[in-house]
């Protein structure tokens, strides 16, 4: 009988298994675009150069194998010149004090640490890839498709400040042994975040790959265009021809979704948030509520707390109904924002109801 239990147990978790990833590869894909530049750019982790404004950002990095975008946010671009690929990255972190960075050697266990690891599938067979890590004082680990004897000639920089760390890579196409990329080629790309600086080790990534950094087969792509890119249904139709799946291509402005009969869909960051906003019908309503308490009971406990809530809520709306530009970064960390104030308000209001009972008994 247990035998049984203990097989019915295996089925049941390996479905579920199955189920996810098949639910996983129906979900649209993700792919940036790199743009092509005629100057090097130097790598001092700075993002300082004008190339980085020209390039295309991609942000909405997720908690590894879990719905959810991870509330330290991570945003990168990548550009090319004839010679060399280059990866510039941008990580949110609240809890600079407890960022580590141990690991000092070249090839060393870099995973340990705070690190953002770029996989490179040059063939797009979505079996082979390279792997770049660099942790946040620009500790280098490589390895290509999981063999960790192979190095290449590449450079990283990394600077830290009192919100983040910032980190630049530089990658000779002459390193790999793909070369360099024509205009209008397509490579498999991902790009994964581990915090340490939290109570507890998180996994980010870009592509969702479900928990696990190296399945090359859930990486998303990246389209090289030339020194300019224009997203039309021509090249919504190209990019489809070679990435063959339906996937959300990150804009400079927003987010497109191509399919099998090129353009399908087109947002702008702004027009996401407002969206986003638009449905969050129990904040606003809680949000009113509250408000109208605290107007009518000057007195009311709790007033401070309201006070910070009202101010973070008035700021989201507003950015929200604008009709200004948002950022990558801004359309994420607005999105977490919602979810996180939703829950402090219901907290809230919750308190602020009993503290006034009590009161009047």
């Amino acid at each position: 009988m247990a035998r049984i239990l203990l097989i019915a147990l295996v089925l049941t978790v390996s479905c579920c298994w199955l189920a996810a990833e098949e639910m996983h590869s129906v979900l649209p894909a993700v792919g940036a675009v790199c743009i092509s530049i005629d100057s090097a750019i130097e790598v001092d982790g700075e993002l300082s150069e004008p190339a980085w404004d020209e390039a295309i950002a991609a942000s909405g990095f997720t908690i590894s194998a879990v719905d959810a975008l991870a509330k330290n946010q991570t945003a990168f671009r990548i550009v090319r010149n004839a010679d060399t690929l280059y990866l510039g990255v941008r990580c949110v972190e609240e809890n600079m004090a407890g960022l580590k960075t141990n690991v000092t050697m070249r090839d060393g266990s870099v995973w340990h640490d705070d690190v953002i690891e770029l996989f490179l599938d040059a063939n797009h067979d979505h079996e082979t890839y390279y792997q770049f890590a660099v942790n946040a004082i620009a500790t280098r680990f490589d390895s290509r498709s999981g063999a960790t004897t192979w190095d290449a000639q590449w450079d990283a920089a990394a600077t830290t400040d009192e919100d983040g760390w910032t980190l630049e890579i530089a990658i000779p196409f002459a390193s790999l042994d793909d070369g360099a990329p024509a205009t209008g080629d397509v490579w498999g790309l991902n790009v994964c975040r581990e915090r340490q600086a939290g109570r507890e080790k998180e996994l980010h990534n870009w592509a969702d790959v479900q928990g696990n950094f190296l399945r090359p087969w859930l990486f998303g792509h990246i389209y090289f265009a030339g020194d300019s890119f224009t997203m039309d249904d021509a090249a919504a139709r190209d990019m489809y021809a070679k990435i063959e799946v339906p996937t959300r291509i990150y804009l400079q402005d927003g987010i497109a979704l191509i399919g099998p009969d090129g353009l399908q869909s087109r947002e702008s960051y702004q027009q996401m948030l407002a969206r986003s906003f638009e449905q969050a019908k129990q904040l606003r309503e809680m949000h009113e509520e509250l408000a109208a308490t605290f107007r009518e009971e000057r007195d009311a406990p709790h007033a401070d707390e309201f006070a910070a809530l009202d101010e973070s809520y008035l700021n989201l709306r507003e950015m929200a109904t604008s009709e200004g530009a948002v950022s990558p970064f801004e359309w994420a960390a607005q999105t977490i924002a919602i979810s996180d104030l939703t829950h402090a308000m219901h907290e809230l209001r919750w308190q602020v109801r009993i503290a006034l009972l009590l009161r009047e008994a």
